[in-house]
């Protein structure tokens, strides 16, 4: 027995706005029907005594620990950039002719 119809595919279609071709809801029917069937296999394992999980490795910070170090001065970095106004990058205007 089919566990979503047809007549359920194409209502979902009418919630989503999609426009789908007869074809389609055929298609789309069996492709759900798959779908469930699936799901209804993996319901009926028995995970008695299985503790549930949401990640199978151990949750580890692997990063380094912050540490505040020397950074360059706002001159230091401008005085690398090809062009620089008002202790600012200066870049070519991309947009419009505006200021």
């Amino acid at each position: 027995m089919s566990q979503i119809s047809r007549d359920e595919v194409a209502h979902l279609a009418r919630l989503a706005r999609l426009a789908l071709t007869e074809t389609e809801l055929d298609s789309f029917a069996g492709q759900l029907d798959a779908i469930l069937t699936h799901v209804s296999q993996i319901q009926a394992v028995d995970v008695t005594g299985v503790q549930a999980t949401d990640n199978p490795l151990k949750d580890v910070n692997v990063t380094r620990p912050d540490e505040t170090v020397p950074c360059l001065t706002q001159r230091q970095v401008l005085d690398q950039a090809p062009d620089a106004v008002d202790g600012r990058f200066a870049v070519p205007q991309i947009l419009g002719d505006e200021q």
